[in-house]
C-alpha cells in the first residue's frame, strides 16, 4: 500500500500559443499523452528566445539528463536534491535528498539574471535542472513520485556563449494538460511579436525583452521605456542589440539609453510616460479577488512566476478582473502601484487566428490600417480588452488610472503606475482593479509603494555607434524622434548599439538603465483563400475578441476530447 502525502497547491500558471496546422492535424488524446512526455524534456537544451532550437532526441532525453544533470526540487520555500530521476507513465520518480554542500550556492535559479561562476565550479553551476512543483507522493524510504500535472515550472541552466541561462520552458498549473502540451511546444515555431532586445551582461548578450509591443501599424507608433536589469558597462560602454527574428518589418525611430544614478537602497522604474519613480518599500496586497470571487493572493504575493492568468468564467464579452486591496497609511495622498507582468503567448496565437480569416486579402487590409487614425486603432484595442486597464476605487466609483500597452509574451516586465489617492473611498485601505481580456495578460506580482520619490540623476544617451548586420552606420536614424527610421525588413537583421557610460561611481549610489525606443512594426503574412467576411465584421463589436478567445480555448479542449473549462 502506498502512503500518500500532498502539499498545498500554489496557483495557476502561464499558458502559451498554438500552432494552427499541428493543432488541426494532431489534436487528439493519443498525441496529447505521448507529446506530454516528449515535450517535457525536449526543450531543455534550447534557448527559444533566439528561435534557435537544438534539442536532443526527445524520447531519450530524460534518461540522458538523469545521468548528466543535477536535479533541484522546489516546493514553496523548501528545496531538495532529486536523484535517480525516471519518467514512468504520468509521473516522475526519484530519490529525495538534502542539497549537497557543493550545490548550496546554486540551489536557486533567478531566470531574470545571468549568474557568474568560478571555473572550478563549472559543472555545479551549469548542469542544474530546477523543478518547481505543487505536490508529490511519498513512497518507501526517500523515494517520491511527482505527478507531471503538478509541475509548475522547469528551469534549465546550461552554458550559452559563456553565460548561465535559466529559461522557463514549461508551465503546467491551471490549464488542461493536453492543451498545455500543444500550446507550449508550438510557440517555439510560431512566435510573432515585436523587436527583440538583448543587453551585454559582461559575459555576452542576454535576451531582455520586446520593445514597443502592440504597435503593429504606423499610426500606432509609440514610445517604450524598457528596464535593462542585466546591462552593465563593458570597457566603459553599454551595448544593446535590437533584432528582427520573425516574419515582420520593423521600423525603429529612436533608441536612447537612459542612465539613472540613484540611492543604493531604492529601486527605480519609469512609468509609461517616462517619469522616474523611486521605490523604497513595496508592500504586497492584503487581498486579491478575481471576477469569480476567488482569492489569487498566492499568485500575486511574490515574484515567483506563479501567475494570475485572467482566465475565470465571466459573461460573454466581459473582461476578466482582479481587485487588489492594500493597507493605506494615514495621511497618504499618493502611491505607486508596482506590477510584474507580461502578455500571454495565447494572445499572440489568438491574433494570428484572427488575421488568418482575411485570407488572401490580408495585405490589402494591412495596407488600409496604415491610413486609419491612431484614435480609431487604439480604441479598437481598448474595446477588445487588449491593454491592461488599471482602475482605482474612489468615492465616485471605479476611476480609470492608466492603460498598459503590450509588453510582449517572452519576458516579464516590472511596471510602475502612479496613483492619486486623494479621493479614495476608505481611510484604511485602497482598492485597485486590473482588467483585461480572457487570458491576454499574466501577472506575477503586485505591490504598492507609498514612499516619496527621491532625487536622482538622469542622463539620456544617444548612440555612440549603431551598426547593422551589413556593417552600415544607423546612428542618424536612431538618435532623434523624427521621420527617419532604422528599417529591419526581414528576419536575421540586427543593429548593435553602443552608448558611452555617462556616470562615475559615487559611494552610496547605484545605476539603473532603461532603453527608450519609439517605433512600430508590421506582420508579414502570406495567407491563402477567401476571407470570412461575416466573421471579420463581427470583430467591430466591442468585446468580440474576448469572446473569440474563449471560443478558441473551448474548441481546442473539445477537439482533444478533454473537459471544457476556462478556469
Amino acid at each position: 500500500m502506498r502512503k500518500k502525502s500532498t502539499s498545498s497547491a500554489a496557483g495557476k500558471h502561464s499558458q502559451c500559443g498554438i500552432f494552427k496546422n499541428l493543432a488541426k492535424s494532431c489534436l487528439n488524446r493519443y498525441l496529447a499523452r505521448i507529446t506530454l512526455f516528449c515535450f517535457l524534456f525536449q526543450l531543455i537544451a534550447c534557448n527559444y528566445y533566439r528561435t534557435r532550437t537544438e534539442a536532443p532526441d526527445a524520447l531519450n532525453t530524460v534518461y540522458s539528463l538523469s545521468k548528466r544533470k543535477i536535479f533541484i526540487l522546489h516546493q514553496g520555500p523548501k528545496t531538495w536534491s532529486l536523484t535517480n530521476v525516471v519518467l514512468t507513465g504520468e509521473e516522475l520518480e526519484g530519490t529525495l535528498n538534502e542539497v549537497p554542500v557543493s550545490q548550496t550556492n546554486y540551489a536557486t535559479a533567478d531566470p531574470n539574471k545571468s549568474h557568474r561562476y568560478r571555473s572550478t565550479d563549472k559543472y555545479n553551476a551549469l548542469n542544474r535542472v530546477h523543478l518547481y512543483i505543487n505536490e508529490y507522493r511519498q513512497e518507501e524510504g526517500n523515494q517520491i513520485a511527482i505527478p507531471v500535472s503538478s509541475i509548475k515550472r522547469i528551469d534549465i541552466v546550461e552554458q550559452d556563449t559563456g553565460r548561465t541561462v535559466a529559461s522557463h520552458v514549461l508551465t503546467a498549473v491551471g490549464v488542461t494538460i493536453g492543451v498545455l502540451v500543444l500550446i507550449s511546444i508550438i510557440i517555439v515555431l510560431t512566435k510573432s511579436s515585436c523587436p527583440f532586445v538583448y543587453t551585454d551582461t559582461g559575459e555576452g548578450y542576454e535576451f531582455t525583452g520586446e520593445t514597443y509591443g502592440g504597435a503593429i501599424f504606423a499610426p500606432l507608433e509609440r514610445h517604450d521605456f524598457m528596464p535593462l536589469p542585466t546591462s552593465v558597462p563593458v570597457e566603459d560602454q553599454y551595448r544593446i542589440r535590437i533584432t528582427n527574428e520573425l516574419k515582420e518589418r520593423q521600423y525603429t525611430n529612436l533608441a536612447e539609453l537612459w542612465v539613472v544614478q540613484h540611492p543604493a537602497e531604492v529601486t527605480v522604474l519609469l512609468d509609461n510616460k517616462g517619469n522616474i519613480h523611486t521605490l523604497s518599500q513595496v508592500e504586497a496586497p492584503i487581498q486579491a479577488q478575481t471576477s469569480a470571487g476567488e482569492s489569487c493572493l498566492d499568485q500575486l504575493f511574490r515574484k515567483d512566476s506563479t501567475n494570475y492568468l485572467f482566465n475565470e468564467t465571466v459573461p460573454a464579452g466581459s473582461l476578466n478582473e482582479v481587485v487588489l486591496t492594500f493597507d493605506k497609511p494615514a495621511q497618504i495622498s499618493s502611491g505607486k502601484l508596482v506590477l510584474r507582468a507580461q502578455n500571454s503567448l495565447w494572445l499572440d496565437y489568438l491574433f494570428g487566428e484572427f488575421t488568418q480569416q482575411f485570407g488572401s486579402l490580408y495585405p490589402t487590409w494591412a495596407a488600409s490600417q496604415k491610413k486609419e487614425p491612431f484614435q480609431k486603432l487604439s480604441q479598437w484595442q481598448i474595446d477588445q480588452g487588449i491593454p491592461l486597464s488599471v482602475y482605482l476605487e474612489t468615492s465616485a466609483g471605479w476611476q480609470l488610472v492608466d492603460r498598459i500597452e503590450s509588453v510582449g509574451p517572452l519576458a516579464s516586465r516590472n511596471l510602475v503606475i502612479p496613483l492619486n489617492l486623494a479621493a479614495v473611498k476608505t481611510k484604511d485601505t485602497i482598492r485597485v482593479k486590473l482588467a483585461a481580456g480572457f487570458m491576454f495578460w499574466e501577472i506575477d506580482y503586485a505591490g504598492i509603494d507609498y514612499s516619496t520619490n527621491l532625487p536622482v540623476k538622469l542622463e539620456k544617451c544617444k548612440p555612440y555607434s549603431a551598426i547593422n548586420e551589413k556593417n552600415e552606420d544607423m546612428r542618424a536614424m536612431l538618435s532623434e524622434d523624427d521621420t527617419v527610421y532604422a528599417q529591419q525588413l526581414q528576419p536575421g537583421t540586427a543593429v548593435t548599439l553602443t552608448y558611452m557610460n555617462p556616470m562615475q561611481p559615487i559611494e552610496g549610489t547605484k545605476v539603473s538603465t532603461f532603453l527608450h525606443t519609439k517605433g512600430y512594426y508590421e506582420h508579414v503574412r502570406e495567407y491563402k483563400g477567401t476571407p470570412d467576411i461575416p466573421e471579420l465584421l463581427s470583430f467591430r463589436k466591442e468585446g468580440r475578441f474576448v469572446e473569440f478567445s474563449k471560443e478558441k480555448y473551448l474548441e481546442i479542449n473539445k477537439q482533444m476530447g478533454l473537459t471544457a473549462t476556462t478556469k
